[in-house]
Protein backbone atom coordinates (compact mmCIF):
# COMPACT_ATOMS: atom_id res chain seq x y z
CA UNK A 1 0.00 0.00 0.00
CA UNK A 2 1.35 3.44 -0.84
CA UNK A 3 1.52 6.44 1.54
CA UNK A 4 -1.78 7.82 0.26
CA UNK A 5 -3.57 4.57 1.12
CA UNK A 6 -2.14 4.53 4.66
CA UNK A 7 -3.23 8.12 5.33
CA UNK A 8 -6.66 7.48 3.88
CA UNK A 9 -7.01 4.36 6.03
CA UNK A 10 -6.15 6.31 9.21
CA UNK A 11 -8.63 9.06 8.40
CA UNK A 12 -11.34 6.56 7.51
CA UNK A 13 -10.87 4.78 10.84
CA UNK A 14 -11.03 8.09 12.73
CA UNK A 15 -14.19 9.08 10.85
CA UNK A 16 -15.85 5.73 11.60
CA UNK A 17 -14.96 5.97 15.29
CA UNK A 18 -16.35 9.52 15.42
CA UNK A 19 -19.61 8.37 13.82
CA UNK A 20 -19.96 5.48 16.27
CA UNK A 21 -19.34 7.88 19.17
CA UNK A 22 -21.95 10.31 17.89
CA UNK A 23 -24.46 7.48 17.48
CA UNK A 24 -23.89 6.37 21.07
CA UNK A 25 -24.34 9.90 22.41
CA UNK A 26 -27.55 10.35 20.38
CA UNK A 27 -28.90 7.03 21.64
CA UNK A 28 -28.08 7.91 25.26
CA UNK A 29 -29.84 11.28 25.14
CA UNK A 30 -32.77 10.43 22.84
CA UNK A 31 -35.90 11.40 24.82
CA UNK A 32 -38.20 8.58 25.93
CA UNK A 33 -41.84 8.56 24.88
CA UNK A 34 -42.81 8.75 28.57
CA UNK A 35 -40.65 9.48 31.61
CA UNK A 36 -37.84 11.74 32.77
CA UNK A 37 -36.66 14.41 30.35
CA UNK A 38 -34.20 17.26 30.48
CA UNK A 39 -35.43 20.56 29.03
CA UNK A 40 -32.57 22.82 27.95
CA UNK A 41 -33.39 26.39 26.86
CA UNK A 42 -31.19 27.54 24.00
CA UNK A 43 -31.74 31.28 24.49
CA UNK A 44 -30.95 33.38 27.58
CA UNK A 45 -33.99 34.15 29.72
CA UNK A 46 -36.10 31.38 28.18
CA UNK A 47 -36.17 29.11 31.25
CA UNK A 48 -39.31 30.56 32.88
CA UNK A 49 -41.50 30.60 29.75
CA UNK A 50 -40.19 27.11 28.94
CA UNK A 51 -41.25 25.79 32.34
CA UNK A 52 -44.72 27.36 32.13
CA UNK A 53 -45.32 25.84 28.68
CA UNK A 54 -44.00 22.43 29.80
CA UNK A 55 -46.33 22.36 32.82
CA UNK A 56 -49.22 23.42 30.58
CA UNK A 57 -48.26 20.45 28.40
CA UNK A 58 -48.72 18.06 31.33
CA UNK A 59 -45.15 17.85 32.62
CA UNK A 60 -44.31 17.59 36.31
CA UNK A 61 -41.23 19.41 37.53
CA UNK A 62 -38.69 17.16 39.27
CA UNK A 63 -35.94 19.75 39.75
CA UNK A 64 -33.29 21.82 38.09
CA UNK A 65 -30.96 20.22 35.58
CA UNK A 66 -27.16 20.15 35.37
CA UNK A 67 -27.00 22.93 32.76
CA UNK A 68 -27.83 26.60 33.45
CA UNK A 69 -31.58 27.15 33.11
CA UNK A 70 -32.31 23.48 32.42
CA UNK A 71 -35.10 21.58 34.17
CA UNK A 72 -35.76 17.89 34.77
CA UNK A 73 -39.40 16.99 34.21
CA UNK A 74 -41.46 13.87 33.82
CA UNK A 75 -44.22 13.52 31.27
CA UNK A 76 -45.11 12.45 27.76
CA UNK A 77 -42.66 13.45 25.03
CA UNK A 78 -45.39 14.03 22.43
CA UNK A 79 -47.28 16.45 24.71
CA UNK A 80 -44.08 18.31 25.62
CA UNK A 81 -43.06 18.57 21.97
CA UNK A 82 -46.43 20.13 21.10
CA UNK A 83 -46.31 22.52 24.08
CA UNK A 84 -42.76 23.65 23.28
CA UNK A 85 -43.11 23.75 19.48
CA UNK A 86 -41.52 26.81 17.94
CA UNK A 87 -39.44 27.55 21.04
CA UNK A 88 -35.67 27.16 21.24
CA UNK A 89 -35.75 24.24 23.71
CA UNK A 90 -33.94 20.90 23.49
CA UNK A 91 -35.84 17.94 24.90
CA UNK A 92 -33.37 15.25 25.95
CA UNK A 93 -33.41 12.10 28.03
CA UNK A 94 -32.51 12.78 31.67
CA UNK A 95 -30.01 10.06 32.63
CA UNK A 96 -30.04 9.55 36.42
CA UNK A 97 -26.23 9.77 36.49
CA UNK A 98 -26.30 13.37 35.18
CA UNK A 99 -29.67 14.54 36.47
CA UNK A 100 -29.84 12.76 39.84
CA UNK A 101 -32.33 10.29 41.23
CA UNK A 102 -33.53 6.89 40.09
CA UNK A 103 -35.24 6.43 36.74
CA UNK A 104 -38.99 6.99 36.91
Amino acid sequence: MNRFGVKLGRHALAAQLALVGMALVCAAFWPPSQGRMLLVPMLPGAANPMLVRAIDGGAQLLGSGPLPGSMVVTGAHAALAVALRGKAVLILAAPPVLCGGPAA
